[in-house]
C-alpha cells in the first residue's frame, strides 16, 4: 500500500481553501452593490405608521396587569392626538380615542392610588395663528359659543349637574380665541367672551336653530380662506349669535337623548360631547388644508371637550362614541 506524505496531504487541503476562496469572492462580486441608506429607509416609518405603531403598544393592551397598562399608557393619548394629525381621515377617531384613553387612565389611576391625567383648560391660550379656512374656525367658535351660552343658562337654574358658570366662561373664550384666529386680528380673546349672553336672556328663548348641543355648521359665516397672519383682519364677521334655541335642553336638565348615540346621558355631557364632534365635523368636512401644527392644536381641543364629556358621565365605550 502506497502511503502518502504530511507535506502532500497539507498542500491538497490548502488548495482546496484557495479555491473556496476563490468562489466566495466571485460569488461577492456577482451581488447587488448596496445602495446607502436603503435599508434605513426601508425600516422608516410615516410618522402615522409611528404613531399607529405607538398607540398599539402591547404593554397598554388589555391583558397587561393594572400597573404596567398605567404606566406605559401615560403617553398614549398623546399618540391618538398624532394620529388625528398625521393619518388621513382618522382625525375623529384620534380625537375620540385621546378621551376614551385618558378616561381608562383615569379609572386606572382610582384603583391603583395614582395621579389622574393632567388636562389644560379647553382654550387656545398663546395661540396666534392657525393654517386653516376661516370657516372652519368659525364653525367650532359657534359650536363654542353656543354650548357656553347653554351652559350659562343651565347653571343659572341649578339643576343640571356640571353645568357651571366657570365652564361656560372657558367655552365663550375658546370661541373667541378662533374667531381671532380667523380674523387675523389676533388680541384680547376674552374681550367679549362674558356677559353678553346674559343680557340677551337667561331663558333660553332667542335665536332660530337647533339647541345649543347640535352641531355648528359656521353657515352664517362670511369668512373664507385661510387663517394664517392678516388676511382677513378687517373683513371678517363674526358668526356666533350670542343666544341659541335651548329648549330641548331645558326641557331636559337632568338627561337627554344622546343624538349620535341615542342613549339617555346627562345633559352637560351631551353638551360638551356635541361640540367634541361639531369641531370634529367642521375639520372633516373642510376642503382647506391644514398644517400639522394647527391640526394638532384644533385635534387637542375637541378630545378635551370629549374627555370632560366622559368626566360628567358620557359613556366611554366605542358603541357611545363611535357612530
Amino acid at each position: 500500500m502506497q502511503t502518502r506524505s504530511p507535506l502532500f496531504v497539507l498542500g491538497r487541503r490548502a488548495l482546496v481553501v484557495a479555491c473556496a476562496g476563490a468562489m466566495l469572492c466571485s460569488l461577492a462580486a456577482c451581488s447587488a452593490p448596496r445602495l446607502a441608506g436603503r435599508a434605513e429607509a426601508e425600516r422608516a416609518l410615516s410618522p402615522c405608521e409611528q404613531a399607529l405603531t405607538l398607540v398599539n403598544d402591547a404593554d397598554w393592551a388589555s391583558g397587561s396587569p393594572m400597573m404596567v397598562r398605567f404606566v406605559s399608557g401615560q403617553s398614549i393619548p398623546l399618540r391618538w392626538i398624532d394620529v388625528a394629525t398625521y393619518c388621513p381621515g382618522r382625525f375623529g377617531e384620534g380625537v375620540l380615542r385621546d378621551a376614551q384613553t385618558k378616561a381608562e387612565l383615569a379609572s386606572l389611576a382610582d384603583r391603583l392610588g395614582g395621579a389622574e391625567p393632567a388636562v389644560t383648560p379647553a382654550r387656545l391660550d398663546g395661540v396666534t395663528s392657525a393654517v386653516a379656512g376661516a370657516d372652519v374656525l368659525d364653525a367650532m367658535a359657534v359650536a363654542e359659543d353656543r354650548a357656553g351660552f347653554a351652559l350659562e343658562v343651565l347653571a343659572s337654574r341649578g339643576q343640571t349637574e356640571g353645568a357651571t358658570l366657570a365652564l361656560s366662561d372657558m367655552h365663550k373664550t375658546a370661541g373667541q380665541q378662533l374667531v381671532s384666529l380667523a380674523d387675523g386680528s389676533w388680541g384680547d380673546a376674552g374681550s367679549d367672551s362674558s356677559g353678553s349672553s346674559s343680557s340677551s336672556g337667561a331663558d333660553g328663548s332667542g335665536s332660530s336653530g337647533d339647541s345649543a348641543a347640535g352641531d355648528a355648521d359656521g353657515s352664517d359665516s362670511s369668512g373664507t380662506g385661510s387663517a394664517s397672519g392678516n388676511s382677513n383682519a378687517g373683513t371678517h364677521a363674526d358668526p356666533r349669535q350670542k343666544v341659541y334655541d335651548i329648549s330641548q335642553l331645558l326641557a331636559n336638565p337632568i338627561t337627554i337623548a344622546d343624538k349620535a348615540s341615542g342613549l339617555d346621558v346627562p345633559t352637560a355631557a351631551a353638551i360638551e360631547m356635541d361640540c367634541a364632534r361639531a369641531e370634529i365635523k367642521a375639520v372633516t368636512d373642510a376642503d382647506a388644508q391644514f398644517d400639522d401644527t394647527t391640526l394638532s392644536i384644533l385635534a387637542a381641543l375637541a378630545a378635551k371637550h370629549a374627555y370632560t364629556a366622559i368626566q360628567l358621565g358620557y359613556p366611554a365605550t366605542d358603541g357611545a362614541l363611535f357612530e
